[in-house]
């Protein structure tokens, strides 16, 4: 049992993190204040125009937000080791939750999808480093995960800019 412990560093913070998947997603699709976050999300204006208000629906989303990643700094503090090694900040979480949310579609079970393929990649980049394999491998995978859903993105633009000229001429 003591060799598990050792190599494991699975903890609580995993059925956390899915708990407050299917809360966000009830939140966010279930309710009305939900509807409210997607609406200002979508497109501010329209939604004031339907009687939305605004401020306090981004500032809701923030105080979410907020609280979901101060629950997660402090499970990855009191997780594994019980205390933070780097004293200025975790240098990189954020870019990865960013990298995450665009993979996942900003929807909650396509970011567990998304941030169970990063952790993935990156925890097998010690792994990598021990079979002489740069993990600077792992980052390059990613950037062309990135890149492809970014190039979705892109190739759906062109095409509405192209329907709305085709509108406009004819």
């Amino acid at each position: 049992m003591e060799i598990f412990r050792e190599t494991n560093r699975i903890n609580i913070g995993l059925f956390i993190g899915i708990l407050l998947v299917a809360l966000v997603y009830v939140l966010l699709w279930k309710t009305t204040i939900g509807y409210e976050l997607r609406a200002v999300g979508l497109n501010p204006h329209a939604a004031e125009y339907g009687g939305i208000d605004i401020k306090k629906n981004i500032i809701l989303a923030m105080a979410i937000s907020g609280a979901i990643a101060g629950l997660g700094g402090a499970v990855h503090v009191a997780g594994i080791q019980y205390q933070a090694i780097q004293l200025f900040g975790f240098t990189g979480f954020g870019f990865d939750g960013i990298a995450v949310a665009l993979l996942g579609k900003s929807h909650p079970v396509g970011v567990l999808l998304s941030a169970t393929l990063f952790g993935a990649l990156n925890s097998s980049s010690l792994n990598l480093q021990l079979a002489n394999i740069p993990k600077d491998i792992v980052y390059l995978i990613q950037a062309i995960i990135i890149i492809f859903v970014a190039a979705d993105y892109i190739y759906k633009w062109i095409g509405e800019k192209r329907k709305k000229e085709a509108m406009i001429n004819g």
